[in-house]
């Protein structure tokens, strides 16, 4: 089942165009990872899906469903982590989970306390005392705990420690086997997708340059340094 389809979307500013006829697909229980320099229309597309910015031209779906119609059924099956944190920071963890366990249908209590308990993040601090990493952890264990069939990440490793990156890559290879989840993992980071990612799409000035699995682009492409000669 197609979890995410993107056709000949355009999305313009002023004079601006971030997104140029775009079109991707993402299956159920497959991670698609969308690469490319800041700048590229990665936030740009991922703000679209979600409906935060009007597209001008094209077509997104979501699970079978046009992305502008029945919003709030829809967004309740996506999970979503962004860089910077984007939770209430005044209030403690668990004053946190109250506030969110009522905005989702799925809420599973055991499942966010799981998390809590591997990722080590104490219960009694306000979350704005909070390291990146551990607002990182916590926004993550929030995308996984009202069972998400769509996990969209935008930057989820930017700026963090390498032991916190790899543990966070660990949890999705955990959570994609376990649980048939899809995973829309936009990053400049690229070696966050050599263990996780089924496909990866390189996006670059609002255009799709390359969509390929992960085995094609290990076959086809590689980075040579050095001279000309190299090559």
């Amino acid at each position: 089942m197609s979890v995410l389809k993107i056709d000949g979307v355009t999305k313009r500013y002023r004079n601006k165009i971030a997104l140029d006829g775009v079109s991707l697909e993402l299956g159920e229980g497959f991670v698609m990872g969308l690469v490319g320099p800041n700048g590229a229309g990665k936030t740009t597309m991922l703000k679209a899906i979600l409906n935060l910015v009007r597209i001008d031209s094209g077509r997104i779906s979501l699970f079978g469903i046009r992305h502008t119609e029945n919003e709030r059924a829809t967004r309740d099956r996506i999970g979503f982590v962004h860089e910077e944190s984007y939770l209430y920071e005044s209030i403690s963890l668990r004053d946190l989970e109250r506030v969110t366990a009522v905005a989702y249908s799925g809420w599973d209590r055991t499942a966010f306390r799981n998390y809590i308990d591997r990722f080590e993040l104490p219960q009694r601090r306000r979350i704005k005392e909070y390291s990146k990493g551990m607002k990182m952890r916590l926004s993550v264990a929030v995308a996984l705990s009202h069972r998400a069939e769509l996990i969209i990440m935008d930057e989820p490793s930017s700026g963090l420690d390498p032991l916190v990156r790899r543990e966070l890559i660990d949890v999705i290879g955990e959570e994609m086997a376990r649980e048939h989840r899809s995973f829309l993992i936009a990053t400049h980071i690229t070696s966050d997708l050599d263990r996780i990612a089924d496909y990866v799409v390189i996006l670059d000035r609002g255009r799709v340059r390359l969509s390929v699995t992960r085995d094609e682009l290990a076959d086809g492409y590689a980075l040579c340094k050095g001279g000309i000669e190299v090559l």
